[in-house]
């Protein structure tokens, strides 16, 4: 779906520079004005035009970027439940993008927005995160970040920036989008009539909508660094690496394997991925002296390592400092592994929103240095996790009958990956693998049968 058609709402105009500089005489106020509701990850349905709000006009990865889906049934006041918002909870959305669908910047916006200036960084949105005043009938006042755009139109300028009335007929000719925390401090029913102005931040008062102020600008995802289902990839972890498959996706390890591995890999025009446990301690690797005692659990079920509690501050730093070594190496993205321990015997009173807590962190520190991550297992989070993650790496999904829990990954056009061990695949037992291959297709999952010991001593593809 084009960036364009994500989400909704309505703007004002510049009408003769007064110079008192209020915004009465500066900005158009637009009068009896149907506002809805819509929130950060809104499935698609009948009230949104079947458009679903995971990402944004001006954010791809509007989700993960707010922290969560501002589920407006769950709410600690003016915040969602269980987690604090990283951007303003007070946005709203107006039906004009200073976008067209190809990301670049519409010619003669100067003309519409009041605001627009010849030196403004075509890069970047004069929209996004302008404010607006909204006035209710009995005069309760809010204030808001504009954050998407819709409904349905995006071009709207005559309404935005003009004197016109919307001209969308959808949800009787709504023109403005509130998000929870404006509804909910508006007291508003979902569709009532406001009015609304746009202001200048420095006009802005305190309030609510101060305390979490949106600054981010754009954020278009690179095409080249998505995973999508239909990528290709290799696995393997110990032995010389076979460079020699069909994968634009290699996954190896991130000690163990020499820079010019990933270079050669590089210049075939594959992306690599760097793999290390983000939940275990494993007494061999070089940075394993950093580990202190406090953070060392039981022994993990048949392997030579200790769960680790993923609580700890000095956990998360020094899985800070192996995302910066894959940088260093220049891997493209990471795989970091046993980040399910909630879910284990680890000796440590792990929850499962410690947990979440946890791989959001994971995920938050790789973007920003520009990785892309797997979540690896930990199906049975995946549905809240899927906004965070680029792909889900899980292993032996079929075995154990849980291949529909990476659901979340296929449906978001998100690559889902198994990897199969048992000896029926292996030797194809009574159709084993045949019917893998066909059950995993159906499923839009790519599944490779692989030794445990991913060395490639023999590699089967689904796909």
């Amino acid at each position: 779906m084009n960036k364009i058609f994500y989400i909704l709402l309505s703007g004002a105009v510049l009408i003769g520079c007064q110079s008192n500089g209020a915004e009465q005489n500066r900005y158009i106020l637009h009068k009896d004005i149907v506002a809805t509701e819509f929130w950060v990850g809104e499935p698609s349905n009948a009230d949104n035009a079947n458009i679903p709000n995971q990402a944004s006009a001006w954010d791809d990865e509007w989700l993960r970027d707010y922290g969560g889906v501002d589920d407006p049934d769950t709410r600690d006041g003016y915040y969602p439940a269980g987690f604090t918002p990283k951007e303003n909870p007070f946005y709203f959305a107006l039906p004009f993008n200073d976008f067209d669908e190809n990301g670049n910047k519409k010619r003669d916006i100067g003309k519409d927005i009041p605001w627009a200036s010849k030196s403004d960084d075509p890069t970047k949105s004069i929209c996004k995160n302008r404010w607006i005043k909204i006035t209710t009938k009995d005069g309760k006042i809010a204030y808001a970040q504009w954050e998407d755009v819709g409904p349905i139109n995006e071009d709207d300028k005559d309404y935005v920036f003009g004197y016109a009335k919307p001209k969308s007929s959808f949800n009787d000719h709504a023109g403005l989008d509130l998000s929870p925390a404006v509804t909910d401090y508006l007291k508003l029913n979902g569709k009532e009539r406001v009015d609304w102005q746009f202001v200048d931040s420095s006009n802005v008062p305190d309030g609510p909508w101060k305390k979490i102020v949106t600054t981010q600008n754009v954020n278009w995802v690179d095409e080249d660094k998505r995973v999508t289902t239909d990528t290709t990839f290799q696995w393997q972890l110990q032995g010389k690496i076979n460079t020699s498959y069909d994968a634009e996706l290699y996954d190896i390890d991130l000690f163990d394997v020499n820079q010019s591995t990933i270079d050669q890999l590089h210049k075939q025009g594959k992306r690599v991925i760097c793999y290390f446990s983000a939940g275990s301690y494993e007494k061999w690797r070089p940075d394993a002296g950093e580990f202190p005692d406090r953070v060392k659990g039981k022994k993990m079920d048949g392997w030579d390592e200790l769960w680790l509690d993923i609580r700890d501050a000095k956990v998360e730093q020094i899985m800070s400092k192996r995302m910066d070594l894959a940088l260093s190496k220049k891997c493209d993205g990471i795989e970091p592994d046993n980040v399910d321990g909630y879910s284990n015997d680890t000796g440590f009173d792990l929850s499962a929103s410690d947990q979440i807590k946890y791989n959001k962190s994971l995920s938050t520190q790789a973007h920003k240095r520009g990785l892309i991550i797997a979540l690896k297992n930990d199906s049975d989070q995946a549905k809240e996790l899927e906004p965070f993650f680029d792909f889900i790496l899980n292993e032996q999904c079929a075995q154990y009958n849980e291949c529909d829990k990476l659901s979340p990954f296929t449906k978001a056009n998100k690559a889902a990956i198994d990897v199969e061990y048992d000896k029926k695949y292996i030797n194809n037992s009574n159709h084993a693998r045949d019917n893998l291959c066909k059950k995993t297709k159906e499923m839009n999952i790519t599944a490779l049968i692989l030794p445990i010991d991913l060395d490639d001593s023999f590699r089967y593809n689904c796909k």
